[in-house]
């Protein structure tokens, strides 16, 4: 499917480009994100445990990124919800999960990622991993 144009309306708030939403199906892992996230001075406008509920609160919301973990609650993945977010709202993902393995990379290049974080990493550098994908210096 072709990239269409995104929609407008929403909170307009994509001028932030601190503002943040994660993307975790593990509550504990996203509540340490959050934590590093807003210790690191990101603006966190949600969490999401599954593909559905990532697409509705991109719409709403509007973050600037969104931070995607690949295996996720219910019938979608975390690529399939990067590239309808994509496609929808014009917002890109950052993957953020253990499953980086070739396959999954070349099915989630339809979501033009801005990059990738593999997890197990240490969160308090989660800040900074993210200010230097969005630099383009990872």
């Amino acid at each position: 499917m072709a990239a269409s144009r995104p929609e407008q309306g929403g909170a307009g708030h994509a001028d932030d480009d601190r503002r943040v939403l994660i993307v975790e199906d593990n509550w504990l892992v996203a509540i340490e994100m959050e934590a590093a996230l807003s210790e690191a001075g990101y603006e966190v406008v949600g969490l999401a445990m599954s593909a559905d509920q990532a697409v509705r609160l991109c719409g709403s919301e509007r973050p600037a990124v969104v931070l995607m973990d690949i295996r996720l609650q219910g019938r979608l993945d975390g690529v399939s919800a990067a590239v309808e977010i994509l496609q929808r709202y014009g917002i890109h993902s950052i993957f953020v999960t253990a499953y980086g393995d070739p396959e999954t990379r070349a099915r989630a290049e339809a979501a033009q990622p801005l990059g990738w974080i593999l997890k197990p990493m240490v969160w308090s550098e989660l800040g900074r991993r993210l200010e230097q994908i969005r630099a383009g210096q990872a």
